[in-house]
């Protein structure tokens, strides 16, 4: 049974690397022991919500993650450390957001001049699906707009060029033609059906990996 995937292991090297500047100044006694521990499971959390196809017995590394830094600052001050985490842990989110809903807009604005392109399937099939995830543009914090519509109708057309099979790729472009009309409001269901058979995909390709290095080794 595998209990973790890529993702969980490429977050927990991320966490140990993010962590490495409190470890040196623990090292040069600029904190204790405590703070050490709490400052790296923020980091620990930091990572799994950067790769967030980390998976520990199935379940998101980031979903784990969230309660680690208040369990942690509970263990060593009590009540006061859960007051001043959680004003940090709002101040993370707040940030998380505003930096997400600012690179929305920054692609918007150079969307037309975005090529479609995407990786060698050849080469690396969970490369070029991560690839395929990643070209569709959709927002979480921006509306539909007619322009994101046809850029993701573009992208599915030049899959469908690629004779790629993806069950859901019909009914998202209908879906996604229906942007800009007051009368037809798009479903979101399309939208998260296809990122699903996509992920589906890539998990599908990581396990299949994994089996393979675990049977070789």
């Amino acid at each position: 049974m595998i209990i973790f995937n890529a993702g969980a292991i490429m977050a927990t090297l991320l966490a140990a690397l993010l962590s490495l500047p409190f470890y040196g100044i623990y090292y040069f006694g600029g904190m204790n022991e405590e703070m050490l521990i709490i400052c790296a499971s923020w980091m620990v959390m930091v990572a799994s919500f950067i790769v967030r196809e980390g998976r520990l017995f199935f379940i998101p590394m980031w979903l784990l993650s969230i309660p680690l830094p208040f369990v942690i600052t509970y263990m060593a001050y009590q009540w006061t450390g859960i007051g001043v985490t959680f004003g940090i842990f709002i101040g993370f989110i707040l940030l998380i957001v505003g930096f997400s809903y600012m690179s929305e807009k920054k692609r918007l604005k150079n969307l037309r001049s975005e090529k479609i392109e995407f990786p060698d399937r050849e080469e690396d099939a969970e490369v070029y699906w991560q690839g395929v995830k990643d070209k569709f543009f959709l927002p979480s914090y921006l509306k539909i707009t007619p322009e994101i519509a046809r850029f993701n109708i573009r992208v599915a057309e030049a899959l469908e060029k690629q004779e790629i099979e993806l069950t859901t790729l019909e009914a998202f472009k209908t879906e996604m033609s229906k942007a800009g009309s007051k009368r037809k409001k798009i479903d979101p269901t399309a939208q998260k059906n296809l990122t699903e058979e996509i992920d589906q995909k890539i998990t599908e390709l990581q396990e299949a990996k994994e089996l393979l290095e675990k049977v070789s080794g």
